[in-house]
């Protein structure tokens, strides 16, 4: 059984990755996400993303995954690029698999990343950046590719401390 993960619960997911302190708060009007990693490393408040009420916490979730991946300052690119793990599996599908219409090779490609990345804890970073790739069949008349992503690992609590101490 393959667990379909929305767009907002990934983003919540990506976030805490980044910072496992990140918070949402909610205001009088809006939705926050705080992260005090975020503020460390930018040198500037915590605020990573806010949203109007009425547009829910998975609108603040969403933005704060979108702040945190559009930020040009060097010290969050930089964290971002330290804790990315690649992850490239080979696949190999029969030709009936192939052939049925109810079998979608995109879809199965992300769910085996997405167990992979599930072993270490990692959240897809871009889920628009996955990959495939056609190999030559296999002497059993399997097709082969090969799909690829680069995930997000968790920060560990010693690592953001270490981080922390190098900042200032």
């Amino acid at each position: 059984m393959e667990t379909t993960l929305t767009a907002a619960t990934e983003a919540e997911r990506l976030i805490r990755c980044f910072d496992p302190n990140a918070t949402h708060a909610e205001g009088a009007h809006e939705h926050l996400v705080l992260s005090p990693r975020w503020g460390r490393l930018r040198r500037q408040h915590p605020l990573l993303a806010t949203s109007p009420r009425d547009h829910g916490p998975a609108s603040a979730w969403s933005t704060a995954r979108h702040n945190l991946l559009t930020c040009r300052d060097r010290s969050v690119q930089l964290a971002i690029a330290t804790y990315e793990y690649r992850i490239r599996i080979e696949l190999r599908v029969s030709l009936d698999s192939l052939q049925d219409p109810a079998f979608d090779l995109h879809s199965h490609g992300h769910a085996v990343l997405d167990r992979r990345g599930d072993e270490k804890s990692s959240v897809a970073i871009r889920r628009e950046s996955f990959w495939i790739r056609t190999l030559t069949p296999d002497p059993e008349g399997f097709a082969r590719f090969e799909v690829g992503n680069s995930f997000l690992l968790p920060i560990t609590e010693d690592a953001m401390l270490a981080e922390s101490k190098t900042l200032w």
